[in-house]
């Protein structure tokens, strides 16, 4: 069981976010869920960009193509060299896409704010309620091909031994209790490691790395493999890229269509739990 984060840079608190606000060299990206950008506009960290997941990076399930990508952070000013703090209002779940993406795309030093706006608030810190004025960047785009699975690696990897599936969904999506993708259940042989599961239901802050440590150990996941994960449409799975990778898993992939690309092919095969 591990004490600590194998990778603790990448989870920041809101002391360490509080001492770089005003800071030219570190873009703060709210993230939260995209229909939300009112209240963005209520009332946001000091210096904070908006993007919105679905538009202005993922118009459709799958990422958008990479120029495109690039154009877009560099209208949100960042560059190769800025720091990225992302956050959201929901634990992480929603900022862990651009996490996510930005790594895809070359770009290392790129966090989250544990507890997100919520602990921001908590903590005594101020918000703004207009947006900042950005400056464009340069952002070249330097694809990462292993943080990202596609649906053939995906239908290698259920009778693979060497590599995990993972479905970041919460359990009745898991077993088939609930249909929210035209069909039922989960890829063969993947484990369930639901996305909510992983912060505290009131803090919103990530758990404990024990905490992680003791999910993870359940589940038998080695940090040796390969691991892909997926969920509905990216969303919560890119969320467990982030756990695993703090956690210190050094190949973890997203399969970022998910079940909207998969269940939709009937070819495709879906099992539940009795």
């Amino acid at each position: 069981m591990r004490d600590t984060y194998a990778r603790p840079e990448v989870l920041v608190d809101v002391a360490w976010l509080a001492a770089r606000v005003g800071d030219p060299r570190v873009r703060i990206v709210d993230a939260r869920m995209p229909f939300d950008r009112a209240l963005y506009e209520a009332g946001h960290i000091p210096g904070a960009v908006f993007v919105n997941v679905f538009e202005d990076v993922w118009p459709v399930a799958e990422i958008m193509p990479s120029a495109a990508f690039a154009a877009a952070m560099a209208r949100f000013g960042i560059g190769n060299d800025t720091t990225v703090v992302v956050y959201d209002t929901d634990g992480g779940t929603w900022a862990a896409r651009l996490w996510w993406a930005l790594r895809l795309h070359g770009h290392e030093d790129v966090r989250m704010l544990s507890g997100g706006l919520r602990q921001w608030i908590h903590g005594g810190q101020p918000l703004a309620d207009e947006p900042p004025e950005v400056a464009a960047a340069e952002f070249r785009v330097n694809v990462e091909p292993r943080w990202l699975a596609s649906t053939h690696e995906v239908r290698a990897a259920i009778d693979d031994p060497e590599v995990a599936l993972v479905d970041a969904l919460p359990w009745p999506y898991h077993a088939g209790d609930v249909v929210a993708y035209g069909r039922p259940g989960h890829i063969p042989n993947a484990l369930n490691l639901p996305a909510p599961d992983t912060v505290d239901v009131l803090s919103l802050e990530v758990l404990s790395p024990q905490a992680l440590s003791r999910m993870i150990a359940r589940l038998g996941l080695d940090p040796r493999r390969r691991t892909i994960v997926y969920c509905g449409g990216g969303y919560y799975a890119a969320h467990i890229v982030f756990i695993l990778y703090l956690m210190g898993f050094d190949d973890v992939a997203l399969y970022d269509a998910s079940l909207i690309a998969w269940a939709s092919d009937p070819n495709n095969p879906l099992e539940t739990v009795p």
